[in-house]
């Protein structure tokens, strides 16, 4: 293998790669990539500026677990990605990629059924207010573990955990929410109609609802059902809002 110096096109590139190191301890480490090295071992690794090291960092390709890039989509699956965009044709031994083959699938699983009841949608609303409340992230962590449950999927804590440390990442541009709600068109009436629900107890949940929320709101209800929410149900009768 003849992997690609710092100056064949990779080099600055931001990359938040979530990464488990010797002791098995998982952490979400911003990089800025400068090269890629050969290891004697066989494996590569990634040389970069370790932001929250602030420090040049090299990090093993077999123990990285997954890569987003710096608007937070991740790249999937990571040999494509190590092929296609750093040039390095690598792969792990075939029990480790089953191993990691299931994991990842059971994780996309996990996303896929969060979308589907509106997670997108819930995180903008969240992030309308420029913030997200620890509260805000617990309400949606409840939604996708019984969305899951109901799925047959029983969530560790392992699994809320990364969940929770994927929605803090999320920030969901116009296209992804506009996405999520072509993709939510075709759900019944009653579905639609929780989901709305749902949003609004996000915005509850750290006691105040911004107009923004409320606005955003409102355009997932026009979109869903058709019609937009009333002054009393916006307001929930009490005048709470910024």
């Amino acid at each position: 293998m003849n992997p690609p110096s710092g100056g064949a096109g990779i080099g600055g590139l931001l990359l938040v790669i979530e990464y488990q190191d010797a002791a098995g301890r998982r952490r979400f480490r911003p990089v800025t990539l400068w090269s890629i090295k050969p290891g004697r071992d066989g494996v590569p690794r990634l040389l970069g500026y370790s932001h929250d090291q602030g420090d040049l960092r090299s990090f093993r390709l077999d123990r990285i677990l997954s890569i987003a890039d710096a608007d937070g989509v991740l790249q999937e699956p990571l040999d494509v990605f190590y092929r296609q965009v750093l040039g390095v044709s690598w792969s792990p031994a075939r029990a480790e990629i089953s191993a990691a083959d299931r994991a990842g699938e059971r994780w996309a699983v996990i996303r896929r059924v969060a979308r589907e009841n509106g997670l997108v949608l819930a995180v903008a609303v969240a992030r309308a207010d420029l913030q997200m409340s620890g509260e805000e992230v617990t309400v949606m962590l409840d939604r996708v573990e019984a969305a899951c449950a109901a799925g047959g999927i029983d969530l560790s804590p392992d699994d809320l955990e990364r969940a929770g440390r994927w929605i803090r990442r999320m920030r969901p541009s116009a296209d992804a929410v506009g996405k999520n709600l072509r993709e939510l068109d075709a759900a019944a009436p009653a579905v639609k109609a929780k989901l709305i629900e749902f949003c609004l107890a996000v915005a509850d949940s750290d006691g105040f609802r911004h107009h923004r929320e409320l606005t955003l709101i409102d355009q997932f209800s026009r979109a869903l059902l058709g019609e937009s929410l009333t002054l009393r149900r916006a307001f929930g009768g009490d005048g709470q809002a910024g």
